[in-house]
């Protein structure tokens, strides 16, 4: 398997009795089937990945279907066969994202009245009808209105608010909900099976929660982790792959930041933070954990908040509920919603979640009607900054640091670093720096750095370097606007020179990637290195300083 398409569309369902968690709308246009009531024009709406497109083949393919047996499409005739390679001639699809334009709607207008070549019907898919121009909706709409016998619409939207009105009361709608974490699971499981891939149940479930409730974004995040992992997939090998939190350490987290435990909340956070989290991600999870704690400690009988959990870990939530208050968990919200807004812009990522650890948790700890008292404050707060001063100093004593009255020298001698120049770059030497490189661009984008892990420098030539990727789909992750700069910036700092980066596959290159190693092995590695930049930059800051040079 060499792409995440070929996964979804592999194992794409192909009757209605495939379909998972849309149940609803497989009844109802099932027995529409059996009944003999079709109708002229359907409108699906849900987020992307809901199966709305995939829905709407099926009941074209049944509809059509010469043989059917009640209302599930036979697969044999050659209507469904047809349909199935996507070579029908009835069922037309069209991506309203790039036919935008009247014209494109008058052609349709022109070819709805030929007859269906092989069925009954002549079925037309428009996918993200919502991004048609309103001339293209006034000219839909006429079509709508007086649609000839054996024409039949099937329109979705990802955006229904952006349909008019005109549209929405000559369909019929079904809206497609969210798919719940255990039907992704168990459809995620299946195909690890199919595939003859052993996949730890820990990782489906970060897999599913990744995915938001979609399927699609689910089999093309397990297509990628099967392309990096080969056959053996464990929970923290995709937890390296997606920079994501396990569901266990967001769990964790809010239950210390509810019970009033600020050391041990910071010490897990800084332990994320090591092992290369994407704090935005792990932020949002916690954010949402607690949103479906206060859901439920509002309402014990919310069963729609279930959907988000397997069985072990809504008993898990439900255990949380009872030994907080209500109170304390809005506070929690809204005090880690004003930090996740600040994570980007921060100059240390993990400072706003910190902040507002602290003040979550103090808040637990201080009773209502305490009075202040700013001496012993002060007091505890000067204690507190000796200790860390004394410990960043025992860890980073050979670490110059550049006081108040040199910043501005240093600023120069930045500013004169960053005007790199056009040179000859040696393969030698990208390949010394290799690792540092590797290290470097981690903390910048750590699924990037995994992986780079299973790559290789093989050729300079002027100031261009050429990696070999060991997977060609790692070619088209690197070429992405946003990776390629990060790359090149990585190289520029460490080499000193204005450099270009090319990316070819092993085959391209004429090389064979000698070195392949997975993305759990390459955090151990990195990881060594994270807790020494973490204490120079506190030091920096603590100090009034900027680090110059590390030993």
């Amino acid at each position: 398997m060499n792409n995440s398409t070929t996964l979804y569309r592999k194992y794409r369902p192909q009757k209605f009795s495939d379909i998972i968690g849309q149940q609803h709308i497989v009844k109802t246009l099932s027995g529409a089937i059996v009944r003999s009531r079709i109708g002229h024009a359907y409108l699906f709406t849900g987020p992307r990945g809901t199966g709305k497109t995939t829905l709407a083949r099926i009941f074209a393919k049944a509809i059509s279907c010469i043989d059917r047996n009640k209302y599930e499409p036979c697969e044999k005739c050659q209507s469904c066969q047809l349909i199935s390679t996507g070579k029908s001639m009835d069922i037309i699809e069209i991506d309203a994202a790039s036919n935008t334009g009247v014209e494109n709607i008058r052609e349709l207008r022109e070819t709805v009245k030929l007859s269906p070549a092989i069925g009954k019907y002549k079925i037309y898919i428009i996918d993200e009808v919502h991004m048609l121009s309103s001339g293209a909706f006034n000219a839909l709409l006429k079509t709508l209105e007086e649609p000839p016998a054996h024409a039949i619409f099937i329109l979705a939207t990802t955006e229904i608010h952006k349909v008019p009105e005109t549209i929405l009361s000559r369909c019929q709608r079904f809206d497609f909900s969210r798919l719940s974490m255990n039907n992704i699971i168990q459809k995620l499981s299946s195909i690890a099976k199919s595939e003859k891939v052993k996949i730890e149940k820990e990782a489906l479930e970060m897999i599913a929660l990744a995915a938001e409730g979609g399927m699609r974004d689910a089999e093309s995040l397990l297509a990628q982790i099967i392309s990096l992992e080969d056959k053996n997939i464990t929970s923290a090998e995709v937890q390296e792959i997606l920079g994501t939190t396990s569901r266990n350490e967001t769990e964790k987290m809010a239950n210390l930041l509810l019970q009033g435990r600020t050391s041990e909340s910071l010490l897990l956070l800084n332990e994320l933070v090591k092992n290369g989290a994407d704090l935005e991600v792990f932020g949002k999870a916690l954010l949402n954990y607690l949103r479906q704690t206060m859901l439920l400690c509002i309402n014990p009988e919310m069963s729609e908040i279930s959907k988000n959990f397997t069985a072990e870990q809504f008993k898990s939530i439900t255990s949380l509920v009872k030994e907080t208050s209500l109170e304390n968990i809005i506070f929690a919200i809204e005090i880690l919603a004003e930090a996740q807004n600040k994570i980007k812009s921060s100059f240390l990522p993990q400072l706003p979640l910190e902040i507002a650890m602290v003040k979550i948790a103090d808040k637990k700890n201080i009773p209502e009607t305490a009075p202040d008292h700013p001496t012993s404050n002060k007091s505890e707060k000067q204690n507190k900054e000796n200790i860390l001063s004394k410990k960043i100093q025992e860890k980073v004593a050979e670490v110059k640091i550049a006081p108040e009255n040199n910043i501005q020298n240093t600023a120069k001698k930045s500013k004169e670093k960053t005007a790199y120049l056009k040179k000859d770059i040696d393969l030698s030497e990208v390949k010394t720096v290799w690792n540092k490189f590797l290290s470097q661009i981690r903390p910048t984008n750590h699924s990037l750095a995994a992986f780079l892990s299973n790559c290789e420098a093989v050729k300079t030539e002027g100031n261009v370097i050429t990696i070999a990727t060991a997977f060609s789909f790692y070619k088209e992750k690197f070429n992405e606007p946003q990776n390629r700069l990060t790359i090149k910036q990585i190289f520029d700092k460490i080499l000193e020179v204005d450099c270009k980066i090319n990316i070819a596959t092993e085959e391209e290159a004429g090389v064979k990637i000698s070195k392949k190693i997975s993305a759990s092995q390459y955090s151990q590695q990195a990881s060594k290195l994270s807790e020494t930049a973490s204490l120079l930059q506190d030091a920096a800051q603590m100090f009034g300083g900027k680090i110059v040079e590390e030993q």
